[in-house]
């Protein structure tokens, strides 16, 4: 069955060795069952992925299951065989990366009275990351958290098929790690980037003021970008420490950043 515009790839055959009941229909046939199936992304504090299910009219389906390329059960619908339109979360924030679609081969399972067919389907999103932003470069960035901690910005690009949700960035110098979920009384961090779309992600308190800084110098960090389904991004950026002639150093971004590599997640590689 061929893939539709925003929705997944759905169709084929499958060797996924995840659990589940063996089709018993051509792959032909499929089609006379399962009409379409869509991944709508919902932003906000929880973000969160649902799949949506649109079923023939005489297809008789009572069970619809996902099961990702880990081999486990990410949700399940239960529904009469009269029914035709079902849906259930395949991702959200908190969700373990074995708990949710994974990135590439998942399979969908469908079970009616006299029907089971397995069919798989693909989950691609491919988070890229554009630039890093100083504060004195964009307005888009919320205001420090307290003072002497100001917010650098992550310009990011979704160039695959489906959404994204950037979970957090860590320091291999740190130490440092910024949760994207996290919120402040006056700007909420909305992790989800659609496909398509570009994000400026705040890393809010990694430019923080220290002390004991003698003399003007720079440093190269190495921080990792970490999506729920792309694959991190491991990237260097180069930052200036310009002592105030006091106690403490300001420092702000200097040159641009570098791609270290891509990690290629473990589902992707199995």
């Amino acid at each position: 069955m061929a893939a539709l515009a925003g929705c997944s790839n759905i169709g084929g055959s499958s060797n996924s060795t995840a659990a589940g009941p063996t089709a018993t229909q051509s792959p032909s046939s499929r089609s006379d069952v399962l009409e379409s199936m869509t991944f709508k992304p919902k932003a906000g504090v929880s973000p969160q992925v649902k799949a949506h299910f649109k079923l023939a009219e005489d297809s008789r389906i009572t069970r619809i299951a996902l099961i990702n390329g880990m081999g486990n059960e990410v949700n399940q619908a239960l529904i009469s065989a009269r029914e035709t339109v079902a849906n259930f979360v395949v991702a959200r924030l908190t969700d373990d990366s074995s708990e949710r679609i994974t990135q590439g081969k998942n399979t969908l399972v469908l079970i009616g009275e006299q029907t089971e067919v397995e069919i798989p389907v693909t989950y691609s999103a491919s988070l890229e990351l554009r630039d890093v932003i100083s504060p004195d470069d964009s307005t888009e960035l919320p205001p420090p958290e307290r003072d002497g901690r100001r917010p650098i910005g992550l310009l990011v690009e979704n160039t695959g098929q489906h959404a994204d949700i950037a979970r957090q960035v860590i320091s291999k110098d740190g130490p440092h790690l910024e949760a994207f979920d996290s919120k402040t009384s006056d700007y909420t961090i909305d992790m989800m980037v659609k496909p398509g779309s570009t994000k400026l992600l705040p890393v809010r308190t990694y430019l923080a003021e220290i002390f004991g800084c003698p003399e003007n110098h720079t440093r190269e960090a190495t921080l990792t970008l970490k999506p729920a389904f792309s694959d991190p991004v491991t990237f260097t950026q180069t930052f200036s420490y310009s002592s105030d002639g006091e106690n403490s150093c300001q420092i702000s971004l200097k040159g641009e950043q570098s791609i270290v590599e891509r990690t290629q997640t473990e589902a992707q590689t199995e």
